[in-house]
């Protein structure tokens, strides 16, 4: 398929996650193989409106792909007024996602607000395939109790030796549970030294990246998913420049010791 040309994609269903975020899961209706890895994006389009980077949400190691879609403008909107049943454009899968044919076995995953949707592919796939992982441990902050995605989750993770710590900046009288940044989560996991994978505001990716160092892990095996405008997808239209890279085409993932001097 050509880089440039969308497939046509078909709206299976749609699930609540909070106010303003979906979770769309689609079925490509052209006759290809849809391969992709944690950590990869797609280019999105509402026919009539544009198109706009997703990152893709579902692990390679199920049949169905999922977008977690939040109102932030017009063609999310446009998104999200759809229907199931209702086609939209699909273009990728761009980027570069996890390289888990060098990371570690022992895989710290650190997101905070809506950084955790590129991160529940990767959870989703360790789970998957945990008999090829050692020491598994998620650490999650969002605002509120209600910005938390994907709570149904946690118990199943946690059920396949995932250790899963989650942290609101907010709380109220129905959350009971930690209260704090994400960095606070992570001295009470008991991981040994390995890999890292964060996705999340600039300020959070460099707390998470400087509390793991102290701890002994390497910024080379920290891996970042960075969050840009992107408009073309192919390295093309120079929107998403972070330092002589390119976030759509370079990233969005990197190793922490590529970025953190342009953070």
């Amino acid at each position: 398929m050509s880089d440039y040309i969308p497939m046509q994609a078909e709206i299976i269903d749609i699930d609540i996650e909070s106010s303003n975020t979906y979770l769309i899961s689609l079925k490509i209706l052209e006759d290809i193989d849809f391969c992709y890895r944690p950590g990869q994006f797609v280019m999105v389009s509402v026919f009539g409106l544009g198109e706009c980077p997703i990152s893709i949400t579902s692990s390679p190691t199920r049949k169905t792909l999922q977008l977690c879609v939040r109102r932030a403008g017009r063609i999310t909107n446009g998104i999200m007024d759809c229907l199931v049943g209702d086609i939209i454009g699909i273009r990728g899968p761009c980027g570069n996602g996890f390289p888990l044919e060098i990371m570690k076995k022992n895989i710290i995953i650190a997101g905070g607000g809506s950084g955790f949707a590129t991160l529940r592919s990767l959870v989703n796939y360790i789970v998957d395939q945990r008999s090829k992982f050692g020491n598994v441990a998620v650490a999650y902050g969002a605002r509120t109790r209600r910005d938390l995605y994907f709570m149904q989750e946690y118990k199943g993770w946690q059920q396949a030796g995932v250790d899963v710590g989650i942290t609101v900046d907010i709380g109220d009288e129905s959350w009971k549970g930690d209260i704090g940044l994400v960095t606070s989560l992570i001295d009470k996991f008991k991981l040994p030294q390995g890999s890292a994978a964060i996705c999340g505001p600039p300020i959070m990716i460099n707390a998470v990246a400087t509390k793991l160092m102290d701890r002994g892990f390497d910024h080379s095996d920290i891996f970042v998913s960075l969050e840009r405008h992107m408009k073309c997808g192919v390295g093309k239209c120079e929107h998403c420049m972070i330092g002589p890279y390119h976030a759509c085409k370079d990233g969005p993932v990197f190793s922490y010791d590529k970025v953190k001097k342009l953070l």
